[in-house]
């Protein structure tokens, strides 16, 4: 049914006809204008009548209470996140995903299918939590590693941070991975007054453990042999969880925890918000219950190109699961869903051996291509149909840019939040073009910009244009070159060093620097074919004379985007071993004290004489009679050996116990 116009995946109609929703333009005018006028770049979702049951209740529900519920915030919000999570990989995209639950979002809300993501993980919930680009505060550049000594900056204030400031009651569920190094940079920390999840970038969903990066000793006397550590990773309100020690899967056990603690802030407080974000579908690519394979379409799942075959089907089961979770949370909050806001989104594309699809875009997480960075999200709950409703408008299918720093805006200017005293923010409400028919608030964007450290890659909308500069970072490739290379170093490594080790690392992962512009209303899945006869429709324009205008007009903001962007907190450090989760019970915790020192190093004397006639008076009483004066030395000397003999057989009983092999 879509085959018309770009083949079997589609594009802007692969949504319109899985959600059965009619094109503005002249084919849509001569099907009749009764369902009232469009704004630019959207799309009408279906009458809730040809879309079955469960949209219809969830509609009527909103309708019902449409007088009562016009108050000017919602009661309730629920922000979630599915951790990579593909273009492809929701039913309204591709109808064998099973996911009855998000459908019924989507078609009772609005979906947004120009939105943007960065293209991994921490730099988008790094944006997502704070507003801002990550050009403003040196997120730019890779994901967090579980022993790296930095987080999210102290100095920004998170979206959790500010809605308690509106009066909101905060608890987020799931994964973290802004940082973990000192307490300060833990969610419990930053603005949540409940947190149950991971502090880690991922982990097995039912063992709950996380497993480090390989760590290589420094100098020609360090073993060559890579170190890796391994430790539980779920904590609950600054303790670690008992969950640990059990089976469930990571997916049942947030659900169960989001429903908890939304059931505890509707008794406790008259609003309330809810982060839950997902550890599925990241890897590894299993489900906590068969039946969300074999007793869905999932279990006859097929695969795009390029995607697993054999991993397609447990992902869709994965992705079922959510959609259950998602479903179970609504029904838990009960009548207050006529008053809430629900938005679900991804934080970056999928992953194609995972088994994940971004089909029709190319490329995938990683990646700066449509598919690495455009993802699924829908806006939906009673609050959102109430308003639609009092604007007299419909569901619908939104094609305006928009960006995860505009869901932080859209939230707060929900909230009624005063950002008088914050720092400028990036993102633009959303509210007015989505429900009051407004024009689209943006005509550009910048989907991250990485530090000349990733090769300053990225991408940059503008209206149908994209610029993009080094569209396959390679960022893990680029990750373990350089600390490898720093590794072979007897000592610091000099800048001209460093600045060698980097070109070479980039000319061996990145190659000569790639820079592309593609029209993506002409050629949405970025076709670079310079033999096309259709320029705009198949090929990259960035050298093309026609379109040196608008090349030169991207470059000019892109530089400027350059020129003020922050140093990136990526340092190419690796505490290693002070971060190793059996010198704190097991589990993966902060490893550096609240004056950033290792809890892991010994530090001695911290309160030296405090002037020289003190240091005078000790040294005489040393020669007056040298055993009284020496026994605190003595003493300290022999509590520092038994010490240093605890934690030298404690690391070597570490090292040899197979925790720390992979399962």
């Amino acid at each position: 049914r879509v085959g018309a116009t770009m083949g079997w995946w589609g594009h802007r109609v692969f949504a319109c006809a899985a959600l059965g929703c009619a094109s503005s333009g002249p084919a849509a005018a001569s099907r009749g204008g009764s369902r009232g006028a469009m704004s630019h770049g959207e799309v009408e979702a279906p009458p809730v009548e040809e879309k079955g049951l469960a949209a219809g209740i969830l509609v009527e529900e909103a309708a019902a209470s449409s007088e009562s519920a016009g108050a000017s915030r919602p009661k309730g919000i629920v922000l979630s996140v599915i951790d990579d999570w593909g273009y492809g990989d929701v039913s309204y995209h591709d109808s064998a995903m099973h996911t009855p639950e998000l459908a019924s979002w989507a078609a009772s809300g609005i979906v947004l299918e120009q939105f943007y993501a960065a293209c991994t993980c921490t730099p988008s919930r790094a944006m997502l939590l704070t507003g801002r680009y990550n050009v403003r505060n040196g997120m730019q550049d890779s994901v967090l590693h579980s022993t790296e000594p930095r987080g999210l900056p102290l100095s920004e204030r998170l979206l959790p941070q500010k809605l308690r400031e509106s009066g909101y009651a905060t608890a987020g569920v799931g994964k973290w991975h802004l940082g973990m190094v000192r307490s300060a940079y833990l969610p419990e920390r930053r603005g949540f007054e409940r947190w149950y999840g991971i502090y880690t970038g991922g982990g097995s969903h039912t063992g709950h453990f996380s497993v480090s990066q390989p760590f290589t000793v420094r100098g020609e006397f360090g073993s060559s042999e890579a170190k890796s550590w391994q430790g539980f990773n779920l904590w609950e309100n600054l303790e670690p969880s008992a969950d640990n020690y059990g089976t469930t899967h990571s997916t049942k056990l947030y659900t169960r925890k989001a429903v908890e603690y939304v059931e505890a802030m509707r008794a406790e407080a008259s609003h309330w918000f809810l982060y839950l974000a997902y550890q599925a579908v990241h890897d590894p690519i299993a489900v906590g219950d068969e039946a969300y394979v074999s007793a869905t379409p999932c279990r006859n799942a097929t695969a795009p190109p390029e995607v697993s075959a054999s991993n397609r089907p447990t992902l869709c089961g994965m992705v079922a699961e959510v959609d259950d979770g998602l479903k179970t949370l609504r029904l838990a909050v009960g009548e207050d869903w006529a008053e809430t806001l629900a938005v679900v989104v991804s934080d970056n594309g999928g992953v194609k051996a995972h088994g994940s699809s971004n089909a029709p875009l190319r490329g995938e997480k990683g990646t700066y291509y449509e598919g690495g960075v455009r993802v699924p999200a829908i806006l939906s709950g009673g609050f959102l149909a109430a308003a639609l409703a009092r604007a007299n408008r419909r569901p619908h299918v939104s094609y305006s840019l928009s960006h995860l720093v505009d869901l932080h805006a859209t939230i707060l200017d929900l909230a009624d939040y005063d950002s008088t005293d914050d720092k400028p923010g990036d993102g633009v409400s959303l509210w007015p073009h989505l429900v009051d028919a407004a024009d689209p608030p943006r005509d550009d964007l910048l989907v991250n910009l990485n530090s000349d450290l990733f090769g300053g890659s990225g991408a940059l909308r503008s209206g149908r244009f994209k610029l993009v500069v080094n569209p396959e970072p390679n960022e893990a490739a680029l990750y373990s070159k350089v600390r490898k290379a720093l590794a072979a170093n007897t000592a610091e490594v000099p800048a001209d060093v460093f600045a060698n080790i980097l070109a070479e690392a980039h000319a061996q992962v990145l190659g000569e620097p790639r820079r592309c512009l593609f029209d993506l209303d002409a050629n949405p899945t970025e076709t670079d074919d310079p033999d096309c006869d259709d320029a705009p429709a198949c090929s990259n324009l960035y050298d093309n004379p026609r379109f040196a205008d608008v090349r030169d007009r991207l470059r000019d903001t892109w530089a400027r985007y350059q020129r003020d962007a922050a140093p990136s907190t990526f340092a190419w450090e690796d505490d290693g071993p002070l971060a190793d989760p059996d010198l704190f019970g097991g589990v993966w915790s902060p490893w550096r004290d609240a004056d950033n020192q290792p809890k892991a190093h010994y530090l001695g004397f911290s309160n030296p004489p405090a002037d020289a006639a003190a240091a005078s008076s000790l040294a005489a009483a040393a020669a007056a009679d040298p055993i009284p004066a020496l026994f605190p030395s003595l003493a300290l000397a022999l509590l520092s050996f038994c010490l240093g003999a605890f934690v030298s057989a404690r690391l070597a009983a570490a090292w040899a116990s197979p925790w720390h092999r992979l399962p």
